[in-house]
């Protein structure tokens, strides 16, 4: 008997510690810690607010103009937020100089900073200087949906399933924004690693991905990735929000979707 009430105690502390029943920090606590990190309030107002109003909304999969082997991309009709403690905001409005990715721990309130890089969108890898319809090493000003364009996508994303890529571990990012995003899967915009990116800046552009440094690779991946049965999702991750040109015209905590 004395057994039996042990198991069930620990039973009972198993259940209320499980990360399907986590409880949230406040709001200013995760404020707080950003603001310490360097990163920008009113670009984590806008996933809030998001966290608020669409936490019940399903959204549509994009139908794709031809069936892909592995159908990674669109193996599920529609994707709903996870309760997955993690979140991951993206400021492509700072420069590449600066910790401009930001993990967050939606449980204890930490925030990690950590280098990215994005995409070169019309330009070489290395381009220096920031042109009409180019974007520079330093700065990401144009963004695209469209297949082939090398650009960065911004907005709202949901982490997908891990895989194995040429730059090896590699996730799987679901645009949620029609014509603004949705073709992220499809265009292979995933978060990688690259010799290039540091801990603290990137030093070149990608072909539309947010890379990360070697150092920083594993723990982003293990914290954002959704549930998956083969390639194919069974369950998003971690919500994922690109601030770009257009969100940063957007009101202070509103969620433009």
């Amino acid at each position: 008997m004395q057994l039996l009430k042990t198991w069930v105690k620990t039973a009972l502390l198993v259940v209320m510690i499980s990360p399907l029943t986590f409880a949230r920090v406040p709001w200013s606590v995760i404020e707080q810690n950003l603001r310490d990190s360097g990163g920008d309030l009113k670009a984590l107002s806008h996933m809030k607010c998001f966290i608020e109003e669409q936490s019940n909304r399903s959204f549509q999969t994009k139908r794709p103009e031809r069936k892909y082997e592995d159908d990674r991309c669109y193996s599920r009709d529609s994707l709903e937020l996870s309760d997955n403690r993690f979140m991951t905001l993206i400021d492509y409005m700072s420069p590449s100089s600066k910790r401009r990715m930001f993990l967050i721990d939606l449980v204890s309130g930490s925030v990690s900073a950590m280098g990215v890089a994005h995409g070169r969108y019309q330009s070489g890898f290395m381009r220096l200087r920031l042109k009409e319809n180019k974007n520079s090493v330093k700065w990401a000003r144009y963004f695209s949906n469209e297949p082939g364009s090398n650009a960065p996508s911004s907005g709202f994303f949901f982490a997908g399933q891990e895989y194995e890529g040429k730059f090896g571990r590699s996730l799987i990012l679901h645009g949620l924004e029609e014509d603004i995003n949705d073709n992220a899967c499809e265009r292979a915009v995933v978060i990688h690693k690259h010799l290039m990116v540091s801990k603290r800046r990137a030093y070149v552009m990608s072909s539309g991905c947010p890379m990360v440094s070697w150092s920083n690779i594993d723990r982003v991946i293990n914290a954002l990735k959704g549930r998956q049965q083969g390639i194919k999702l069974t369950e998003p991750g971690g919500l994922v929000f690109i601030y770009g040109t257009r969100e940063s015209e957007w009101a202070y905590g509103s969620c433009s979707i």
